[in-house]
């Protein structure tokens, strides 16, 4: 059974799905998203530098852009933190699904060296208003094997968002 994190404040959900498993040995944050948010990622870089963590690696697959498609400036908003190199701040890569059914799914699967540590799943996109104070959200843990295993599903339905022929498979 999953323990769930509840009804928080999301200044802990914060804390508790984006920096809290770095301090336990993390390492890779593999992101599953339906929506993103580059303003978020640049944000939670600076984050985890201002929080003294060390750098990981972030790993974004947006999942909602196969229909709707994918904004100028979140496109290269994205790929300018994929080109970003320093460090200290984590480094970043993004993926866009672009075959297959859309995935609006959203779950948090820590890595620590290459083994799944711990996931978690519900309602925030990786956007500002999913870990902001404009709405409400609801987070559980889950299986990370279950959540990794997803994530190899998915992923093979995806496109770097700085692959050289990504605008020919994304709107």
């Amino acid at each position: 059974m999953s323990k769930s994190l509840g009804y928080i404040t999301n200044k802990d959900l914060i804390y508790k799905v984006l920096l809290d498993p770095i301090r336990k040995g993390a390492d890779k944050l593999i992101i599953i998203s339906g929506y993103v948010s580059h303003n978020m990622a640049s944000w939670h870089m600076k984050k985890i530098n201002e929080e003294s963590l060390p750098p990981i690696h972030i790993s974004l697959i947006a999942g909602m852009y196969p229909i709707e498609g994918v904004s100028i400036e979140l496109h290269e908003g994205l790929k300018s933190l994929v080109n970003f190199s320093d460090k200290h701040y984590s480094s970043f890569e993004c993926k866009y699904i672009y075959q297959g059914p859309p995935v609006h799914s959203k779950v948090y699967l820590w890595m620590k060296q290459n083994v799944p540590l711990v996931a978690f799943t519900g309602s925030a996109n990786y956007t500002k208003n999913g870990f902001g104070n404009t709405q409400r959200e609801y987070i559980v843990s889950c299986d990370p094997f279950a959540a990794f295993t997803f994530y190899q599903e998915i992923e093979a339905d995806s496109i770097l968002c700085n692959h050289n022929e990504v605008e020919e498979y994304v709107k």
